[in-house]
């Protein structure tokens, strides 16, 4: 098509992902510029990574649909005017998709495979033959067993320096992209302490916390020299076959009290990584909202004064806007009611969520792939916890309130950059 013509559509396509996707106060003062296709975003640095600006920051694939619709000319959208409108850096890499995907569909996979070969060895043989039939059997039987007496979640996992910091884990951290820094870069975690990480908030997955902290994909190493790192996660996570074996690698352990009091008591130099708004907290998780569930947990902060660690706060922006959910579940809604009801039944919440979509449809029911967005987690300063052997109700309530403290400080600090579209400021609603 002759290129004034061109031009224009990259124009009008440029405009519409501006009206769509940005801040209505930042989507004005952009939209208002001179009209020329350099409408490039700007950069902040964060340490040694670079941070997209607010209006770039949004959902570019959450506005995608609407350029979709205004050309319905399949000869005029395409991936190069895509490339040309929001720049090829918006758009991910294969790889990043594939690695995404494949951790995202992880646990489903897993259980699938677990199903199909215990189907083969069970009636297999008419499929592959009864000796391979038994064989297969005879090793699913014997790694059923190891998987029902070992205890490794709750002895300090297996944890591996080289599978946490593959290569998988960075093309993973890309997609997002993930960023970690330090509230006050001054700050010094020493190695001669224990530490208790509480990671807010919770989200529908806390892609924030897998990525930094169980992964290492963030080189949170070169943060907090001389740490480990083992991140808490539920213990049944640790009955799925082959699901549990990248979990163990990857240092990850059971929330149970002592399983965090193994690891705390293997010496200085550990910390453990824990989001204490757990599976309830998932259930308010909704782009815009910042609503923490953190009055109830006072065995996070027991545990942190019997053990008398140096408990650090930790607050990600952008960890709440991954997953739109499905149905409207606030307070007393149906869909909340019967959510309340399997949390009390079985400890786990049923989140109806949304993942990432394709570009007639923004976002995809049920999906577990989580949408573009840039994830920035900040981590306050460590609270020193006097040991207390047996804390009473005051010393918890003393200690929580100045946790809840540092993470309104944080807040306060850094939503303006980081969460311009917020909805709503920092609650503390449970």
């Amino acid at each position: 098509r002759p290129p004034a013509r061109r031009d224009r559509c990259e124009l009008r396509g440029r405009r519409l992902l501006m009206v769509h996707a940005c801040p209505p106060s930042t989507a004005t003062t952009t939209a208002t510029r001179s009209p020329t296709l350099s409408l490039g975003p700007t950069e902040k640095k964060l340490g040694d990574v670079s941070a997209q600006s607010a209006w770039h920051r949004a959902d570019v694939y959450g506005a995608l649909h609407h350029i979709q619709d205004y050309y319905r000319d399949s000869e005029l959208f395409s991936r190069g005017l895509l490339e040309r409108v929001i720049g090829t850096d918006s758009l991910p890499k294969k790889r990043q998709l594939t690695v995404t995907a494949i951790m995202f569909f992880l646990l489903p996979i897993c259980m699938f495979l677990t199903v199909a070969l215990t189907y083969l060895a069970a009636f297999g043989a008419p499929y592959i033959g009864s000796t391979a039939s038994r064989t297969l059997g005879a090793v699913l039987a014997v790694y059923y067993a190891y998987i029902y007496q070992d205890n490794s979640a709750a002895r300090g996992s297996l944890p591996s320096a080289r599978f946490k910091s593959s290569w998988f884990w960075r093309q993973l951290r890309e997609y997002f992209p993930v960023v970690l820094r330090k509230a006050n870069e001054s700050t010094k975690f020493p190695a001669d302490k224990k530490y208790m990480f509480g990671y807010h908030p919770h989200g529908i997955i806390s892609v924030g916390c897998f990525v930094n902290f169980v992964a290492d994909a963030t080189e949170t190493q070169r943060l907090f020299p001389g740490i480990s790192f083992f991140g808490a996660t539920l213990a049944a996570n640790f009955k799925v076959p082959f699901f549990r074996e990248v979990l163990l690698r990857l240092g990850c352990i059971s929330v149970s009290a002592s399983s965090i009091r193994y690891v705390l008591g293997m010496g200085p130099g550990n910390a453990v990584v824990i989001v204490p708004g757990g599976a309830a907290e998932a259930l308010d998780a909704r782009p815009g909202s910042n609503d923490l569930t953190l009055q109830r947990r006072s065995g996070f902060f027991r545990i942190a004064l019997q053990q008398g660690v140096h408990l650090v706060p930790i607050y990600s922006f952008g960890e709440n806007d991954l997953y739109p959910q499905a149905f409207r579940n606030e307070s007393g809604t149906f869909v909340r009611r019967v959510q309340e009801f399997w949390l009390k039944r079985i400890g786990y919440a049923t989140p109806y969520f949304c993942g990432s979509g394709a570009f007639c449809m923004p976002a995809i029911p049920g999906n577990p792939i989580p949408r573009r967005h840039p994830i920035i987690t900040v981590i306050g300063d460590p609270i020193e916890c006097p040991k207390i052997e047996h804390p009473t109700e005051a010393d918890i309530e003393k200690l929580k309130v100045q946790y809840i403290n540092s993470l309104n400080n944080i807040f306060t600090q850094f939503a303006d950059e980081y969460a311009p579209d917020r909805k709503s400021p920092l609650r503390i609603i449970k």
